[in-house]
């Protein structure tokens, strides 16, 4: 380089206020320092950054370093001006018009270019072209990910020598692939300069900060502007050192949140001898609680690794394996002197976004027993239409009769007035005379309206003149009632076609729809509301629309969306008629959401697949709106129809078994005599019409006598099963009958009392008792005659996968998701002891002949032998690589045969515990494992769709699936409805 060539000076100016959506700025300047540093012409330039940026720094920077080009990266306001950040670091809106004056006078110093690489820009870089020769802005929202590439691309070309408009064209090309290429705009000097020429510069002559939040609660940064409810939170601090458990009950909007973080949380903080964390529970509120408590355990650690315990602790405290009492014992024990304050914000997401009973009730278990120990409140925020839920669950429903709620309710005049004068004040803005009470008129004492108040004013203040907030300007946004629903409805007509197209599928998206309570807003991920839908996402997240407010699902490392406010919800029509629009479908995913959650948590186990109707539901779903479902939901949809197509081919196996014979030789006999019996074409016709009849009579009596329609059915399918040659149109009549029957009637014999999945079933030795496992935790018995419920057997803290009865019925274990197995007695149903030893849920579990020995499988991988009588472990048994998913002894107890997700069965020696042998073939998991009376053959079952035959005397493997039926076996001769093995042909196999 020469040395009369001079350097080139490139200022970044970088701002994203913490209530503005989190934008990847050090990604872009540290791919644009990247760039420079690698560039031929490097030498030529260099850079500087200035960060959290505000007004002052914005032109103290410029006069600091000189730069040639400015390039400023954050949030755009439309035509209002750029973003920067006030004194607190939120936002602070510096107008158009201010901007074009500064760059007035920079451009005739040293600025050349200016590039603003911000959404909804346009209208700044043509005001400032009128001073500076090359200014690039952007003419809608524009992603992270192509922002980046923009950038990085343009200062390449500019290192490399070339000029600014080429530059400004390789930055457009890389943007190709995100389909933004058109949004950036480049702008020149022009040559006659507007009126914006003889506007005075004064770089202080900005807004104050909003001291109003708008729909956003209030936080502890925000507690000097926070005003009207000072003897609620007075008495909310008295209560809160004499209860552990507070919880806060309000109607949606009545400012539950504010009251405890710029209320409660910066009293206590001012005590000295409060550790505080917080949480929302989320759909997944272990996760939450782990992040909260996290940062109290490790409070040196770097990020990675918080977000590494986190994970941790969340599975930790979710199966059991250490208890939220024994994490808030810990952090006391760290800070002696110190109390916990536990705040669990929204409490409400519990039920509306978790749903999963089983795990709600374990979440409420753990808040309950840890606050049973000294120095430590939890406090809970939950709206009023969904305090019924929490009474439902009696441990919760006795906490709150010992520790009073604190009910808040609508605020009182005078202290909306001090809400709406004080702020002003304290930022020395005035309000018309009269405009205090025109604005309390029109809020009146109705419950929820304090975020359309809050709403108003802070619209209000972006109007403001001279430092005064003004009628005029209250008409214009439309008085409280309606200013949240103009801007909305303002912000919403702006957008193209195109994009208010993907506004209707992002905000269905953000909408629970209530089930007996009012509907609610949920987070949403990236890959809810569509990748391709996120620039929007961002823009309304943006301060100019402000509709939605966009974060980050800390564990999983996720971008996530939700409305700003559920008074959006409520008082924004479109969005009400969008809603109940589409309220069957986005009712359906919601639960599908939940059944795909269940999957998930269980290993993706096909027991937790769609089945029957539900699947039917969503393969119509599927079908007309796929591209609204997450690829996890399609791919859990994808996987059921497998399934189901799978079982069926196994039926149609199943039914060729049982005519061909397997089940008993008189089925064979049974066609034979049918045939046999056939009179002519006409005794057909006749039987064919008898059978549609039938079917079409039973959805006659469906809703008269369901018995009989049941009954109906049924005949029509042995009917059906009698007749040769049946036409497919009537087989699908008589199947469809018999499954609209089943749907909608309940079977005689069917036992109810389970309130979640039944996983495991077992009849006793004499057939008089029935055990089954459930989800619930619960095992239950039952007669069998009566058909009543005996006993119910609680004791298992999660899950019961396995129940089986001892040989003489005298005892039952049970195995269950909580890695334990427990025996019981019988005939006083009570617990006798608790094996434990594996490390993982225990899926299997099976008495030996003699009822001395009980065998057991887990997805730790091992198969473990105890002794019965005392409840040790006699041998453990290694060597599967999978989950062990069955066990069964032979018939003589000297053999246990076991089936793996590994795809394999193993036979062992229960005497010495050693493997006998691994017998290997099948080609998906194992699933099920049985010895014949005599103890020579073996079938096992699994999911590559067929069932193996084996002899055990010398190893072979007889034959799989229905070719084995078809070719060797054949009739027993002594036993007419027996089959034997043709031994000739299994030699020559």
């Amino acid at each position: 380089m020469s040395n009369n060539t001079p350097v080139k000076t490139i200022l970044i100016l970088a701002a994203n206020p913490t209530n503005t959506a989190p934008l990847r700025l050090e990604e872009e300047i540290r791919e644009i320092d990247e760039g420079l540093r690698r560039a031929n012409k490097r030498e030529q330039y260099k850079l500087e950054q200035k960060w959290a940026v505000r007004s002052r720094d914005f032109y103290r920077a410029i006069l600091d370093y000189q730069p040639n080009i400015v390039h400023f990266c954050g949030h755009g306001a439309g035509e209002d001006g750029i973003v920067l950040e006030d004194d607190t670091g939120k936002m602070a809106l510096v107008q158009t018009n201010a901007l074009a004056s500064m760059f007035k006078l920079f451009a005739k110093k040293s600025v050349d270019c200016v590039i603003l690489n911000a959404c909804y820009s346009e209208v700044q870089a043509e005001a400032i072209s009128q001073y500076v020769n090359y200014v690039i802005g952007m003419n809608r929202a524009v992603g992270d990910k192509a922002a980046v590439a923009f950038a990085v691309a343009f200062y390449d070309g500019i290192a490399a020598g070339y000029g600014v408009e080429e530059a400004y064209e390789l930055g457009r090309s890389q943007m190709m692939s995100f389909l933004e290429h058109e949004t950036p705009v480049f702008k020149k000097k022009k040559l006659i300069y507007s009126a914006i020429d003889h506007i005075p510069i004064n770089f202080e002559d900005v807004i104050p900060p909003n001291p109003y939040q708008g729909l956003s609660a209030f936080r502890e940064e925000d507690a000097e502007f926070f005003f009207g409810q000072e003897k609620f939170v007075h008495n909310l601090v008295e209560v809160t050192h004499k209860q552990p458990l507070v919880a806060i009950v309000g109607p949606s909007g009545s400012g539950k949140s504010s009251v405890v973080f710029a209320g409660l949380i910066p009293k206590l903080r001012k005590e000295g001898n409060w550790l505080i964390a917080s949480f929302r529970p989320g759909k997944e509120p272990f996760e939450p609680l782990a992040f909260a408590l996290v940062r109290l355990l490790e409070p040196e650690a770097g990020e990675t690794q918080q977000l590494r315990e986190t994970m941790g602790l969340a599975g930790d405290l979710r199966n059991g394996r250490i208890t939220l009492q024994q994490v808030v014992s810990r952090i006391l024990a760290n800070n002696p002197d110190q109390r916990l304050l536990l705040v669990a914000d929204q409490f409400e997401e519990l039920y509306t976004l978790c749903q999963v009973k089983e795990e709600q009730e374990r979440f409420a278990d753990g808040l309950l027993t840890a606050i049973a120990q000294q120095n430590i409140t939890l406090v809970v925020t939950l709206r009023a239409d969904f305090y019924g839920y929490v009474l439902s669950y009696r441990p919760f429903r006795d906490a709150l009769q010992e520790y009073t709620p604190q009910l808040l309710s609508s605020m009182k005049r005078e202290e909306l007035q001090a809400a709406i004068e004080l702020p002003a004040q304290k930022s020395e803005v005035q309000l018309e005379p009269q405009l205090t009470q025109r604005i309390l008129d029109d809020v009146g004492q109705e419950p929820g309206n304090l975020p359309l108040l809050e709403f108003a004013l802070t619209r209000l203040w972006e109007k403001q003149i001279n430092r005064e907030l003004t009628h005029q300007a209250y008409e214009e946004i439309g008085g409280v009632k309606k200013a949240i629903a103009n801007h909305a409805e303002q912000v919403y007509q702006q957008l193209s076609e195109t994009e208010k197209k993907q506004a209707q599928r992002i905000f269905v998206q953000l909408v629970r729809p209530g089930e007996g309570t009012e509907d609610t807003r949920r987070v949403a991920t990236r890959a809810e509301v569509g990748e391709d839908n996120w620039n929007l996402v961002s823009y309304l997240a943006g301060y100019q629309a402000r509709l939605v407010v966009t974060g980050r699902q800390e564990p999983e490392d996720e971008d996530t969306v939700e409305v700003v406010h559920e008074a959006l919800i409520r008082e924004w029509g479109t969005l009400r008629e969008w809603i109940n629009a589409n309220r069957q479908f986005r009712t359906w995913q919601e639960r599908l959401k939940v059944a795909l959650r269940e999957w998930k948590n269980h290993n993706h186990e096909t027991g937790g697949l769609l089945r029957g109707a539900p699947l039917g539901v969503a393969e119509d779903w599927l079908r007309k709106r796929a591209d609204e479902m997450t690829q996890e939901e399609r791919d859990f949809i994808e996987v059921s129809v497998k399934e189901r197509n799978r079982e069926k081919q196994e039926r149609k196996r199943g039914r060729r078994l049982q005519i061909i014979g397997l089940s008993g030789f008189s089925a064979i006999a049974a066609i034979a005599l049918g045939l046999a019996g056939v009179a002519g074409i006409g005794w057909w016709k006749v039987a064919i019409n008898q059978i549609n009849s039938l079917a079409q009579g039973s959805d006659a009596l469906l809703n008269l006598d369901g018995s009989k329609a049941l009954k109906t059915s049924l005949k029509a399918v042995v009917q059906m099963r009698h007749t040769p040659l049946v036409d497919a149109d009537t087989q699908t009549q008589v199947e469809l009958s018999l499954l609209n029957t089943v749907s909608n009637v309940a079977a005689p014999n069917t036992l109810g009392g389970h309130a979640n999945q039944v996983w495991a079933v077992s009849f006793s030795p004499n057939g008089k008792l029935l055990a089954t496992g459930s989800a619930d935790k619960t095992v239950k018995l039952w007669d069998t005659t009566t058909r009543k419920e005996i006993k119910t057997l609680s004791g298992h803290t999660d899950g019961v996968y396995a129940v089986s009865f001892s040989p003489n019925g005298k005892l039952l274990a049970t195995g269950s998701r909580d890695n334990t197995v427990k025996l019981w007695d019988t005939t006083t149903d009570k617990e006798i002891k608790t094996l434990t030893g594996h490390t993982d849920a225990v899926l299997a579990v099976s008495f030996s002949p003699d009822g001395k020995r009980l065998a057991t499988g887990s997805r730790d991988k091992t198969v473990k032998l105890w002794d019965t009588s005392t409840g040790k472990v006699i041998q453990t048994l290694t060597g599967h690589t999978d989950t062990v998913n069955t066990v069964s002894f032979s018939p003589d107890g000297k053999l246990l045969a076991t089936a793996s997700g590994d795809n394999t069965v193993k036979l062992w020696n229960t005497t010495t515990g050693k493997e006998i042998k691994t017998l290997t073939g099948h080609t998906s998991w194992v699933y099920g494992v049985s010895f014949s009376p005599n103890g020579k053959l073996l079938a096992t079952g699994s999911g590559d769709n067929t069932v193996r035959l084996w002899r055990l005397d010398f190893d072979y493997l007889v034959k799989e699936g229905c070719n084995f039926i078809d070719n060797y076996l054949k009739p027993n001769p002594d036993d007419a409805d027996a089959l034997e093995i043709d031994r000739d042909l299994c030699k020559k196999l």
